[in-house]
């Protein structure tokens, strides 16, 4: 028996939970939530890289076991203040496994895909040949 794209389409855009992982931020446990797809692609146009991760720890650092955030906008500056280090390294690892773009790269984001094996393909030439 085959699936109807009404049933498939049912079965993929299904609301899913995210994933988490618990880090230690300065000394206490906080949950980093898997961000969404718009956050993925909202942070990766930004060029500053500063700002993507600190509005992706405001958005998605939960208090453990419950769905309070623990900084808001306002936290914006004193984030910014804080020494940086091995505690921004541990939240930049846990969105790296959760989402597998590393937060801390300062480079252009990269047309590769972890769904394509990290293979793009050249557009072909004028004569329809692959380039090389």
């Amino acid at each position: 028996m085959s699936t109807t794209r009404d049933e498939l389409r049912a079965k993929l855009l299904a609301s899913r939970a995210p994933t988490s992982k618990a880090v230690t931020f300065f000394g206490e446990k906080i949950e980093i939530r898997q961000p969404t797809l718009g956050a993925i692609l909202a942070a990766r146009e930004q060029d500053d890289r500063e700002s993507a991760i600190i509005n992706t720890l405001i958005m998605y650092a939960y208090v453990p076991g419950t769905d309070e955030l623990v900084f808001e906008d306002a936290d914006i500056d004193a984030l910014k203040g804080m020494p940086f280090g091995g505690d921004f390294v541990a939240v930049s690892k846990a969105l790296e496994d959760l989402t597998t773009i590393n937060f801390l790269d300062q480079s252009k984001p990269s047309d590769k895909t972890p769904s394509d094996g990290g293979v793009t393909e050249s557009p072909p030439s004028s004569d329809g040949a692959p380039a090389s």
